[in-house]
């Protein structure tokens, strides 16, 4: 790292500057001692023996001493503080090239929000977090679908924002397993401070379900083709080449649906891989998949999660013990992300810290020299 005065000019005058004033100091110092010991002005002092008798005096002589040893300090400290500060006038800096490129990663989280998953929603959304902070220059969005589809955050790369909305779903997932519990309980009778806090529950949930849950009892639920399908067409200008998409699917694809749906898991995929979208699936281990879903074979529908995710360039997960989100950051991140608009730019760093410190060191030397008696 080369550093160079921008004001070199302005630098260089005020350090003539202080030269002047350093050496016009040390002259007036010396005319003040020729002249105090001058025949005429000797009159005024001891006599010469008792000058001798003086300077020979242990104390005196390491008076003297010290008195010399300050004014060197308190002449130092005053050039060094001087010269600083012409330096520091003179914008001491850096220049370095920075090279720098608009990311065109798309990411959408796509989770199932059907109450057969709120234990699996529930951790996942709470390392979701860490997800999306690995996600440098990439830009996230969240889709959630039960019979319908809620575009719940478009595309943003802004964390906090992100982090917020995920923290409200964490919530959500939170009173999904409350209400679980109290219904649970509710045929053997609950306290009147449950059945409040049962209400309580529903009204909070129902923000979310006025728009996932739609025509349950026409529809079913847990639609998981037409989720991801929705979830695809969420991604703006989905024709630009120039953006690398993926989706990140959260499910147990166990679908119940009362009528033939619009598309099955299958057939999303193939739209998904039609259009350069990568997918990642990720589903419940075996014994939280068995919970509440029973009539549902495990291996099956894994196995067509996983079918449909290989055959869009993406990868299966299972969020057993061994789940890490690290190593679907790695995963996502290993899919190269377009830049565009690279540019290349010249940054020039003021750095005032070093002259500045030199300054107060010199001040400090002065003010020590001068509580001495000295300078």
């Amino acid at each position: 790292m080369e550093i160079e005065l921008r004001n070199e000019i302005l630098a260089m005058w005020v350090m003539i500057g202080v030269a002047v004033i350093v050496a016009g100091i040390f002259g007036i110092r010396e005319y003040k001692k020729r002249k105090a010991l001058s025949a005429d002005e000797m009159s005024k002092y001891m006599g010469y023996g008792a000058m001798w008798m003086v300077n020979n005096m242990k104390g005196y002589r390491i008076r003297k001493m010290v008195h010399t040893v300050l004014n060197v300090v308190g002449i130092a400290g005053i050039s060094l503080g001087l010269l600083s500060s012409a330096y520091l006038m003179g914008r001491p800096s850096y220049t370095e090239e920075v090279t720098t490129g608009i990311q065109r990663r798309d990411i959408f989280l796509c989770l199932d929000v059907s109450y057969s998953l709120y234990g699996l929603n529930y951790d996942f959304v709470k390392n979701l977090k860490t997800v999306v902070e690995g996600l440098d220059g990439d830009r996230v969005g969240i889709s959630i679908f039960n019979t319908s589809s809620v575009l719940y955050m478009p595309l943003t790369d802004d964390k906090d924002f992100a982090c917020e909305k995920l923290d409200k779903l964490e919530q959500y997932f939170v009173n999904q397993k409350r209400y679980c519990e109290l219904y649970d309980k509710y045929y053997d009778g609950l306290t009147d401070a449950e059945e409040e806090e049962m209400y309580e529950v529903i009204d909070e949930l129902l923000e979310f379900e006025a728009g996932t849950v739609v025509n349950s009892d026409e529809l079913g639920s847990s639609l998981i083709g037409e989720g991801l399908a929705t979830c695809l067409y969420d991604f703006p200008s989905l024709k630009d080449s120039e953006r690398t998409r993926i989706i990140l699917m959260v499910t147990d694809n166990a679908e119940n649906a009362f009528k033939k749906p619009y598309v099955r898991l299958p057939e999303a995929a193939d739209l998904c891989a039609k259009n350069d979208v990568v997918l990642f699936g990720i589903f419940p281990p075996e014994d939280k998949f068995y919970e509440l879903n029973y009539g549902y074979d495990f291996d099956d529908l894994s196995e067509e999660l996983r079918d449909s995710s290989v055959k869009t360039g993406g990868a299966f997960y299972v969020a057993d013990d061994n789940f890490d989100t690290k190593g679907i950051v790695e995963a996502i991140q290993s899919h190269e992300a377009m830049q565009v608009d690279e540019i290349t730019e010249t940054r020039t760093y003021d750095m005032p810290k070093t002259p500045f410190i030199f300054i107060l060191v010199g001040i400090l030397a002065l003010a020590a020299a001068r509580a001495g008696g000295a300078c």
